[in-house]
């Protein structure tokens, strides 16, 4: 299992990738603030299409500006 994200005292998203030898691999979303929590395990298939939700959102707010980056 890696983690990967930052903690702060207002609140934090931590992303983790689960796998095993005998199943398909699942990224787990914890995110948290001082309102509340969430959490989602998903397929890779579904986080692919959650990071291309979130370029498009980028992509938006920002007018185009770094939308080829990296």
């Amino acid at each position: 299992m890696f983690r990967i994200g930052d903690v702060r005292s207002s609140g934090a998203v931590v992303t983790y990738l689960i796998g095993a030898d005998a199943t398909a691999p699942l990224v787990a979303v914890h995110s948290w603030c001082r309102t509340g929590n969430g959490w989602a395990e998903m397929s890779l298939p579904q986080v692919a299409e959650l990071v291309k939700h979130l370029r498009d959102l980028l992509k938006q707010a920002g007018g185009d500006q770094g939308a080829n980056d990296e």
